[in-house]
């Protein structure tokens, strides 16, 4: 299929878990959830693309669908862009069969037996929204308006592989009693004045559902007994809010003999030592552990207290989302079920505002168990104390700006013009600056302990000159730490090196904005922690764009066994880092970088490129910079200010925050430090979970 046909900007939205039926008089619309494959369907006289959540293009397995949404699109004259829920059914021009129908189908690749299973396995693809009629864009019609302009488009006949999805404004709860009495998965309630947000997951959408049942990761598998055969029970988990993998119990029921040997192959491949899970599950049988990759939906009887699944059945296989995607959804319609909606999730949705609440000492006794301390690798040496410097430095400001601070310990740093506007436009002093890094030092410290710094000075503000300065300058104060480091470009040199807080509230008080420091620490210098994609738009790029090539860097990644973790780059790209092992060299750290870039660049080329040039760069196109990774290189640190407007900050966020509707300009000196303990604790587990050694040899290695 053409490429025009998948637009990488666009994602479905999404339906948050509601707990009630809204009340309906015209402004929701009910409609049954479809027990199968959420996809859009981008279709033209020539073909379809059938385009998963995770974008994989399905149409090779649905040719049936494929040719009736070509015919559509030729009766039109003109391409279409629909939403819709794949569907196995009963039988040829039957009603809607149960997910585990389609599992039959979903997988296949052989062309012969793709086309047995067109007879032999029916499906039909369910349209419940259009997103584009010929040159008509509709993302901002209201629901009702998509609805009418759905219903004009699509007049299917009796057998016709293409069938508009039901909807009613009224009776909500009647439908709901109908899918109690007939068995479906649930309904979901749409508000009729909500426009089409891509990538989002809306409240204006609510997923009411009477089965517990969800998508999990498998995390491993225990040997079989007895007479059974290939592997004994699935051992399942979640992503929680941190990145932190879950487990949530077992489960060897609901495969048929050929489901055991073709799950077992599949997971062969992803062995590996150690548990995946935070917290390694007992077992009754000897464990295999697997990199946590393969998605699975699970059907259940409810959550018990300690949020484990009760009585859970495989259903099948998911490929159609990818696992870090995978979090725990919260209690809905079911009438069974004593599963508390917020219970040690880490989640939120529209209708449960619990929280998992985690310590923030290392070695503590948490909700969810007790966590080890974290790695003396990047620990500052001692834990700063801001409190009272926080007091000093408004005191100072508010009394002409010049003063001394006093740091537990006894030693000072001489500040001067802490009244001084460094972001005329916001209001925002130099002396707040030095306030937002105290505040945040707990968690900025750590990360750039023992790294030596580079700074660029703005004496005068971001509005002001500005000018580099590599070296610590003359006669940095006592207190300050100062290292001779050896570069090839300047021989040996004394440098600033972070850890500490008075060595950073000095950088600030030269004029420096942004912390960037070096990939690695005295004492391993040539050793770096992690190498860098720093994606960087083009002026004509939207954000969105940037959002997307993330997560396909992301998806390159875990196909090489890889993970990393995002961070805002401050400005208008997003840094993706990945955690090295002890002793990876340099060279194996940018040569890792470019063989994930030039991947993403090759798969994806007119939204991706390598392209150093700005003139051989496709317009519109992400810059995936893999040239960051050089010894003495140096990237906006995380929690770093940059001299931006509004005083923007590189900020760790999750995957699941990502989506094409995230502002990273909402990330500032004023907001951050109200997030921090979330967003430093994403930072922390990454860096504490190096990538393994063996992993990367492999990726290097990989075409």
């Amino acid at each position: 299929m053409p490429s025009t046909l998948t637009p990488a900007s666009l994602e479905p939205m999404y339906a948050t878990v509601g707990t009630s039926v809204p009340d309906g008089n015209g402004a929701w619309a009910f409609e049954p959830k479809y027990d199968g494959i959420r996809v859009l369907a981008f279709a033209n006289a020539r073909g379809a693309a059938l385009v998963t959540r995770n974008g994989k293009d399905k149409a090779r397995q649905f040719p049936e669908i494929v040719r009736a949404l070509a015919a559509l699109a030729s009766r039109r004259g003109h391409p279409l862009v629909l939403d819709g829920e794949i569907v196995a059914l009963e039988r040829p021009g039957g009603p809607p069969a149960r997910f585990q129908q389609l599992q039959s189908r979903m997988h296949v690749t052989d062309v012969d037996a793709i086309e047995r299973h067109e007879t032999g396995a029916p499906a039909a693809f369910i349209a419940f929204d259009i997103l584009r009629d010929g040159d008509r864009a509709l993302l901002r019609e209201p629901w009702r308006e998509r609805r009418r302009q759905l219903e004009r488009v699509l007049s299917p006949a009796p057998g016709d592989p293409i069938r508009l999805g039901e909807s009613t404004f009224t009776h909500g709860d009647a439908l709901l009693e109908q899918a109690r009495r007939e068995g479906w998965e649930g309904i979901i309630a749409k508000r009729a004045d909500a426009t089409y947000r891509p990538g989002a997951r809306s409240s204006d959408w609510l997923k009411l559902k009477i089965e517990f049942r969800q998508e999990f990761v498998v995390g491993g598998f225990t040997e079989p007994r007895n007479t059974r055969e290939h592997l004994g029970a699935l051992l399942l988990g979640y992503f929680d809010e941190d990145g932190r993998f879950v487990y949530v119990g077992h489960t060897g029921g609901g495969f048929t003999r050929e489901g055991l040997r073709a799950m077992r192959k599949r997971l062969a491949p992803l062995e590996r030592s150690s548990s995946p899970f935070a917290t390694p599950p007992r077992t009754n049988e000897p464990a295999h552990w697997v990199t946590p990759r393969v998605v699975v939906e699970v059907k259940f009887s409810e959550w018990t207290s300690d949020g484990r699944l009760r009585q859970p059945i495989f259903l099948g296989v998911r490929d159609d989302k990818a696992a870090r995607d995978v979090g725990r959804e919260s209690s809905s319609m079911q009438r069974n079920g004593t599963g508390d909606a917020g219970r040690g999730t880490g989640r939120r949705s529209a209708t449960t505002k619990t929280r998992t609440k985690t310590g923030t000492t290392t070695g503590t006794k948490t909700k969810s168990g007790t966590r080890p301390a974290a790695s003396s690798r990047g620990r500052a040496s001692s834990g700063p104390r801001p409190a009272a410097l926080l007091t000093q430095l408004t005191r100072i400001e508010r009394e002409g700006g010049d003063g001394t601070l006093v740091f537990p310990g006894g030693a000072t740093l001489s500040v001067t013009s802490l009244d001084k506007p460094f972001w005329k436009k916001e209001g925002i002093s130099k002396g707040a600056l030095m306030r937002y890094y105290a505040r945040v030092s707990p968690a900025l410290l750590p990360a750039i302990a023992d790294r030596p710094l580079a700074l660029k000075r703005y004496p005068n503000g971001v509005d002001g000159h500005a000018f580099f300065q590599q070296n610590a300058g003359d006669h940095p104060p006592a207190g300050v730490r100062v290292t001779a480091i050896e570069t090839e470009e300047e021989g040996k040199q004394p440098r600033l090196v972070g850890g500490d807080l008075p060595t950073l509230l000095y950088t600030v008080q030269l004029g420096t904005i942004a912390v960037n420091a070096w990939h690695s620490r005295v004492g391993s210098l040539d050793w770096p922690d992690y190498t860098i994609l720093d994606l960087d738009p083009g002026p004509r790029a939207p954000f969105s764009r940037v959002v997307q090539v993330a997560r396909w860097v992301r998806e390159e990644l875990d196909a090489l066994g890889l993970h990393g973790v995002a961070k805002t780059s401050g400005s208008r790209g997003l840094h993706v880092v990945v955690p090295l092992p002890r002793r990876t060299s340099y060279d194996a750290s940018a040569a890792l970088a470019e063989r994930v870039a030039r991947r993403v660049a090759d798969a994806h080329p007119k939204e991706a490129t390598v392209a150093r040039s700005i003139g051989d760069r496709p317009p519109g196109a992400i810059y995936v910079d893999h040239l960051q990774n050089a010894r003495g290189k140096t990237l906006a640190s995380v929690f770093s200010v940059r001299a931006k407007p509004g005083a923007t900050v590189s900020t760790p966020v999750s995957w699941r925050q990502l989506t094409p509707s995230f502002d990273p300009t909402a990330l500032t000196l004023a907001t951050v430090p109200k997030r921090l303990a979330r967003a430093a604790a994403l930072w922390r587990e990454a860096m504490d979970a190096p990538n393994d050694a063996a992993a990367i040899r492999a990726a290097l290695k990989a075409k």
